[in-house]
C-alpha cells in the first residue's frame, strides 16, 4: 500500500493545478494539524486521472491520512535534516526553478529590438575622438568632448569636409569602422558600439549628434538616410594586389592600368570565369578559386569593398575594379540573401550579441526586469564614497580597496529583510580583481563574463555594483521562490513529502526487511508451514580455489566446519588472511540452476574453470523443505515487510490521532 502511495506522490509533483481561490475549508486534523480540502481533492482527481476504476473518496481520504502521518513522523525523526534528503530536495528545486527564474520578457523583447534594426539600413557619416587609454578618469574625459563639441559646431556649419575627414591607406585592411572618419556608407547592427548604434538607428535623417561617449572615445554621427535593408551578398572576387602597403602614387597607378585592362576585357560572366581561372592558377587557391563568401554591411570590411558588392544588380553582375589597401578588386555577385526571418534566426542572433558589446545593454536590460520584482534599495551616501574614490583610481586596480573607508555602511538593502555592506561588495571587487589577474587560458570563460564596454572607471564601478546587486537580488529571488510563487511552493512541499514518505518507510520497513535477520528468523519461525521449495533441492556452498594445495586445505577445513557461516570465517581468519586465495558460494540449488553443482552432485560434464580459481568442490546435502529463511528469502522479506508495515501502521495511528470533519467529506467529489 505504501509503494503505491509513495509511486503516486512521486508522479503528483510533476503536475501543475490552479490554487483554489473560494474559502478552503479544513477536512481532516493530524493531533490538531489540519489539512485542507483543496490538497485532498487535488491528490485525489490527479490520483484518480487515468484510473480504469476510481477509489471512493473516503478510502483515498483515509489513505492520505495515512500518508500525512508517515510525513509527520519523518519530521518528527529529523529526517528533513539528513545530508541525502538535502541534497535531493535542492537538486530537485534546481531542475524546476528555471522556468520560475527564466526572465521571459527582457531577452526576447531585446532580441527583437535588434531584429528590427536588421530590416533597416542606415546611411551615415562618422568621426570618433579617442581617448588617450584604455583606462580613464572623469578629469581625462573633459579635453577629449570639448574637441567632440567644437568638432560638431564646425560640422553643423560646414558639414563632414575638410583634412580631418581625409581617410588615409594604412598597412590594415580591416580597419574598424569605429577608427574611420567621414563618409562610412550604409550600416547595419553590429559595426558601432551599441550607444553609437542607438543614436544611428533613432536620430532623424539629416541630424547630427551630440557627442556620444563610448570605451574608446567620444563619436559625432550624422544620419544621412534610410532605406529596408539589403541583407547579405555572396560574391567572388579576382585582386590585382599592389607591390607594398601603403603603394606609392606610381605603384597605384600601375595597379589601376592592368585592373582596367582586364576589366574592360570581361563581356560576360563567362570572361570573369577565365580570368578567375588565370587567377586561381598564379595564386595557387586550389578548389576555392576566386571565391570570395558571404558579406554583409557589418563585415569589417572596407566600405568601398562592401559598397562594390552591394551595388550589384543580378547574379552574374561584374563590378568594375575597386581599390582598397591592399589593391583592386574586381568581383562577381554569385547571390543576394535577404535577412532570414526571426524564428529562423533568433538562436543566431541571440549568440550574436552575447558575444558583442550589445550584451551590456541586454544585461542592464535583464537586470532591471529582475529588480523591479522586489524592493531594492540604494544607499547613495554609502555609493557615492565609493565613487569619490573612483574618480582617480580604477576599480580594478587594488590601490581602490585600500582606500575604501566605509566598510561597515549598508549599501543596498533588498525588501527591507536582507542587507549589504561596503565591505562584502568590496570583497565582491577583489575576487573580480583576482580573476583578471590569473593566466587567461584559465579563466578564458570569466574574462568573457568581465569584458566591459566601458573605460571610464566611474562606469565601470557601477557596472560592478550592478553586477554585484544583480547576482545578489538573483540568490534572493530564488531562496524565496517558494514563498513568492504558491505554484512552485507546492510542487517543492509535494517533492518534500514525497521524499519524506520514501525515507521513513525506509528506515523504518523496507530496509529493515531486508537488513533484521533476527526478525526474519522469527517470520520464519511463525510461517514456517506455508514456506516451500517446490521440490528437492541441493543446499550448500561451491569453494573455488586459486591452486590445487588451498583447495585440498579449505576442503579438510570444510570436513571440521560443514556450516557455511563457521566455514567463512575459518577461511577469512586462515587461507585468506592477506589475500583472497579461495572464494566461497553458498546457495540452494535445483538440478540445472549451477553448473559446478551439476558437475559434482549431478554428474554432469565439467564446467569451464571460473578465472583465476581453476579448482574448485562442492559440498552440502539434499534437502526437501526450508530449514531457515534464507532458503526462502524472498518470500519470508515479503511476509516480514507486510507485518512491519501493519506494526508500522498501528504505531502511527496511535501516535498521530486524525478527525475527519465527515460534513466537508461530503462535499467532495
Amino acid at each position: 500500500m505504501y509503494k503505491k502511495l509513495f509511486l503516486f506522490l512521486f508522479t503528483l509533483t510533476f503536475f501543475t493545478i490552479a490554487f483554489a481561490q473560494q474559502a478552503d475549508p479544513v477536512l481532516f486534523t493530524i493531533n490538531g494539524k489540519p489539512v485542507y480540502r483543496s490538497e485532498v481533492q487535488r491528490a485525489y482527481d490527479k490520483g484518480n486521472e487515468y484510473a480504469e476504476t476510481k477509489e471512493t473518496i473516503s478510502d483515498f481520504v483515509r489513505s492520505y491520512a495515512d500518508f500525512r502521518r508517515n510525513v509527520e513522523e519523518a519530521k518528527a525523526q529529523r529526517l528533513d535534516t539528513v545530508r541525502t534528503y538535502i541534497n535531493s530536495y535542492r537538486a530537485y528545486k534546481d531542475q524546476i526553478s528555471e522556468p520560475y527564474l527564466k526572465d521571459t520578457v527582457s531577452e526576447p523583447r531585446y532580441i527583437k529590438k535588434i531584429y528590427d534594426r536588421m530590416l533597416e539600413n542606415v546611411e551615415i557619416n562618422h568621426i570618433m575622438f579617442p581617448f588617450s587609454s584604455d583606462v580613464v578618469f572623469p578629469a581625462d574625459t573633459l579635453e577629449v568632448y570639448e574637441k567632440a563639441v567644437a568638432m560638431r559646431k564646425k560640422i553643423l556649419k560646414d558639414g563632414f569636409k575638410g583634412e580631418e575627414f581625409r581617410q588615409e591607406l594604412t598597412s590594415s585592411m580591416l580597419t574598424k569602422l569605429e577608427d574611420r572618419k567621414g563618409y562610412i556608407g550604409w550600416t547595419a547592427p553590429f559595426m558601432f558600439p551599441y550607444k553609437v548604434e542607438d543614436a544611428i538607428y533613432s536620430l532623424p535623417v539629416g541630424e547630427v549628434s551630440l557627442p556620444i561617449r563610448s570605451a574608446k572615445g567620444y563619436h559625432i554621427i550624422q544620419v544621412l538616410g534610410k532605406r529596408p535593408a539589403a541583407g547579405s551578398v555572396e560574391i567572388e572576387q579576382v585582386i590585382f594586389g599592389f607591390p607594398k602597403i601603403p603603394p606609392t602614387q606610381h605603384q597605384i597607378d600601375s595597379v589601376s592600368k592592368v585592373a582596367n585592362r582586364e576589366y574592360k576585357n570581361i563581356r560576360s560572366s563567362a570572361d570573369f570565369q577565365s580570368l578567375c581561372d588565370e587567377f586561381s592558377a598564379v595564386h595557387e587557391t586550389g578548389d576555392n578559386g576566386c571565391y570570395f563568401g558571404v558579406i554583409g554591411l557589418e563585415s569589417n570590411l572596407p566600405p568601398a569593398f562592401t559598397m562594390a558588392a552591394f551595388s550589384l544588380e543580378n547574379p552574374g553582375d561584374v563590378s568594375p575594379p575597386v581599390m582598397t589597401n591592399y589593391g583592386f578588386h574586381i568581383q562577381r555577385l554569385l547571390r543576394k540573401i535577404p535577412v532570414p526571418e526571426l524564428s529562423v534566426i533568433n538562436d543566431q542572433l541571440r549568440e550574436k550579441i552575447i558575444k558583442s558589446d550589445k550584451v551590456q545593454e541586454y544585461s542592464n536590460d535583464s537586470r532591471r526586469q529582475l529588480i523591479s520584482q522586489f524592493n531594492v534599495r540604494v544607499d547613495e551616501n554609502a555609493y557615492n564614497k565609493l565613487k569619490a574614490i573612483a574618480t582617480t583610481i580604477s576599480p580594478r586596480d587594488s590601490l581602490f580597496l585600500e582606500n575604501v573607508q566605509n566598510g561597515e555602511d549598508i549599501i543596498f538593502s533588498i525588501d527591507n529583510e536582507r542587507n549589504y555592506q561596503v565591505k562584502e561588495f568590496v570583497k565582491y571587487l577583489g575576487n573580480r580583481q583576482r580573476e583578471l589577474q590569473r593566466d587567461p587560458n584559465e579563466i578564458q570563460m570569466f574574462q568573457v563574463f568581465d569584458a566591459s564596454p566601458y573605460s571610464l572607471s566611474t562606469d565601470l564601478l557601477k557596472d560592478y555594483f550592478d553586477s554585484f546587486v544583480s547576482m545578489l537580488v538573483s540568490n534572493y529571488a530564488e531562496y524565496t521562490l517558494e514563498k513568492r510563487n504558491p505554484e512552485f511552493g507546492r510542487l517543492m512541499g509535494e517533492f518534500s513529502d514525497g521524499l519524506l514518505l520514501f525515507d521513513v518507510m525506509d528506515k523504518n520497513v523496507w530496509k529493515k526487511s531486508k537488513t533484521d535477520e533476527i526478525g526474519l528468523a522469527k517470520c520464519f519461525e511463525k510461517n514456517k508451514s506455508k514456506y516451500s521449495l517446490g521440490g528437492k533441492k541441493y543446499k550448500g556452498m561451491i569453494v573455488y580455489a586459486k591452486n590445487e594445495e588451498y583447495m585440498k586445505e579449505a576442503r579438510s577445513v570444510a570436513k571440521k566446519q560443514p556450516s557455511v557461516k563457521g566455514f567463512i570465517e575459518t577461511m577469512r581468519a586462515t587461507l585468506n588472511k592477506d589475500s583472497v586465495v579461495v572464494r566461497i558460494e553458498p546457495g540452494l540449488w535445483a538440478y540445472r540452476n549451477n553448473a559446478y553443482v551439476d558437475n559434482q552432485i549431478f554428474g554432469e560434464p565439467e564446467p569451464a574453470p571460473l578465472s583465476g580459481y581453476p579448482y574448485f568442490f562442492v559440498t552440502g546435502k539434499f534437502i526437501t523443505k526450508p530449514e531457515d529463511f534464507t532458503d526462502v528469502r524472498t518470500a519470508v522479506e515479503n511476509d516480514y515487510q507486510a507485518q512491519l508495515e501493519e506494526e508500522w501502521s498501528a504505531y502511527l495511528k496511535n501516535k498521530y490521532k486524525v478527525e475527519i470533519d465527515e460534513s466537508v467529506l461530503n462535499t467532495m467529489k
